[in-house]
């Protein structure tokens, strides 16, 4: 992808609490969630109208050995916020499952 694209890929290893920083985590641990499947990250992205695209099967050059997929949204603001703000849903979301 170029600088100039107008997606964003996410991975699941960005949301994840139980990676660290060196394994691709890029959100603070504390907003972050534990083990994030990307049927979840679609939905949150959904959600938050983003436009999100699944690419199953891919796989992270850092994990190769992982095939999680990839969720490709249109790009809104900042990865950073975007990523806490996706995070954000999934932990609402799993909220109300457990209710």
């Amino acid at each position: 992808m170029s600088k100039r694209s107008s997606s964003t890929v996410i991975w699941p290893m960005y949301l994840d609490s139980t990676k660290s920083r060196a394994k691709g985590r890029r959100i603070p641990r504390n907003i972050a969630v534990e083990s994030p499947q990307v049927e979840e990250i679609l939905e949150a992205c959904k959600e938050l109208s983003l436009n999100p695209s699944l690419e199953a099967g891919k796989k992270h050059p850092s994990a190769w050995g992982d095939k999680p997929g990839r969720v490709v949204i249109a790009k809104k603001g900042k990865k950073l916020q975007t990523l806490k703000e996706i995070s954000a849903a999934i932990i609402r979301k799993r909220k109300l499952r457990k209710q």
